[in-house]
């Protein structure tokens, strides 16, 4: 069976079942308060007659019978009846002999009235006087129930009705549906690696439907970017693999054609120099994607950013000396423990020290801090350098993402990409911002509940 046949169907038979429920609660308050009304003025009726008995006797009780059924409407029923069943007095022609039994009150029989031909029912109230007979009052019921009967009679019409009704419903709920549902097919169908263009429309209802068109469309958004993230990576490293790989070239050969012994050893160092390089992008690369699918949380452990920091400032310190900046940093006042990959930050903060010292050591000043938080932790290096414009700071952050475009420079572009990686292993972020001069780099880490209870 399809899907919006079903849908259709299980509509209609909400429908039907909220309209039953409808009409079932009407019916029964109605039929409730009929019975109720006849039932209240059937008691009234006949407290007013048994005053009348006490205080006027008989004489006074066959004065109330005559009135009433004089004026009283042709509904009421009134008598006085003897312990034979022989009425004395009023408009009764049969009745049933257990409606003259113990106990008195209130009870619904079949009686008929005088000129009537069929029995109808009623509801009365008996009284047994003290001479022994029986004063009997009330109504017939029928009247007083005509609008449960009108009811009764029209069930079946509004059964119809709420069926087809019902079905209304779940036809245009199922048209609806389908319609949304292929809107998602239709871009689906048309999605494919050449055409990433495609999005599904989205209303301006707000419903579920747009919340979910919403997030397939910021997932095709995603996975574009990651596309073009893929062919610049692609362009990035075939161009910045191809000098290093030149240079490891030309150095093998010179060692291989060199008769000089020490001249022979100085080019194979150069070898293993460039060897190296080579490694040191490929292990970066792969580190970032690592970070990025975020297979390194298997390895967290708690650990002390502050303390971490201080060793990496102290092993940079001779490093930044040499190229004339003084390297600071500011220790915490407490330990900042992180649940965190101790390697991997490391690594990231290195980076950003290493990028501090190679572009900014011009400034004369870099300083690392260690920002302690409520929810996050803020890791802070600072310098007094040249700094990045702030339109060219995604583009610093892309893997290869050099904004020397001569690419002559030392390194390949990879330290801010794999920061912002290792970042996003800890559900961190890395922002760039002005140091006024320079770049300040901060690495924000949210802190673990345990470490905020702590």
């Amino acid at each position: 069976m399809p899907t919006t046949l079903r849908i259709a169907i299980l509509a209609g038979l909400l429908a039907l079942l909220s309209n039953l429920a409808v009409i079932g609660f009407i019916y029964l308050r109605t039929h409730d308060e009929a019975v109720a009304t006849v039932h209240r003025q059937v008691i009234e009726q006949g407290k007013v007659l048994a005053d009348v008995y006490r205080s006027g006797g008989h004489a006074a009780l066959d004065d109330a019978i005559d009135d009433t059924m004089t004026y009283a409407d042709p509904q009421t029923v009134i008598a006085l009846v003897a312990p034979d069943r022989r009425e004395i007095k009023g408009n009764l022609e049969t009745i049933r002999a257990s409606v003259l039994a113990p106990p008195e009150g209130y009870r619904t029989a079949l009686v008929r009235l005088r000129g009537q031909t069929t029995p109808r029912e009623a509801a009365l109230v008996t009284h047994r006087l003290t001479s022994g007979q029986w004063l009997v009052s009330g109504r017939i019921a029928g009247e007083g129930f005509a609008i449960r009967d009108t009811l009764e009679r029209s069930l079946f019409i509004a059964l119809l009705v709420a069926g087809l009704l019902g079905l209304l419903c779940g036809i245009l709920t199922a048209h609806y549906v389908g319609r949304r549902i292929s809107d998602f097919a239709r871009v689906a169908t048309r999605i494919s690696p050449r055409d990433l263009s495609q999005r599904v429309p989205v209303s301006r209802a707000g419903d579920a439907f747009d919340r979910l068109a919403a997030q397939i469309n910021a997932m095709l958004d995603r996975i574009s970017g990651l596309m073009e993230e893929l062919r610049l990576l692609t362009d990035s490293l075939a161009h910045d693999l191809r000098s290093p790989v030149s240079r490891l070239r030309s150095a093998a050969h010179a060692a291989a054609e060199a008769s000089d012994p020490a001249e022979q050893e100085e080019l194979l160092g150069s070898v293993i120099r460039q060897a190296d390089a080579l490694m040191r992008i490929l292990t970066a690369v792969l580190e970032i994607s690592r970070s990025e699918a975020l297979t390194g949380r298997k390895q967290f452990n708690w650990f002390d950013v502050g303390e971490l920091a201080a060793e990496l400032a102290e092993m940079y310190d001779p490093v930044a000396d040499e190229r004339g900046a003084s390297l600071e940093y500011e220790r915490p006042a407490r330990p900042v423990p992180l649940f965190g990959h101790r390697q991997l930050l490391a690594q990231a903060v290195s980076n950003l020290v290493e990028n501090a010292i190679r572009y900014g050591s011009a400034g004369g000043e870099i300083r690392v801090r260690v920002q302690p938080g409520e929810r996050r932790i803020r890791v802070e290096v600072g310098d007094r350098g040249p700094g990045i414009p702030a339109e060219r700071r995604d583009e610093a952050r892309r893997r290869f993402g050099r904004l020397d475009s001569s690419r002559s420079d030392e390194g390949a572009g990879l330290g801010l990409a794999l920061a912002e990686a290792i970042a996003h292993l800890h559900e961190g972020e890395l922002t760039l911002t002005d140091n006024g001069p320079g770049l300040l780099t901060v690495l924000e880490l949210p802190v673990h509940a345990e470490a905020r209870a702590a």
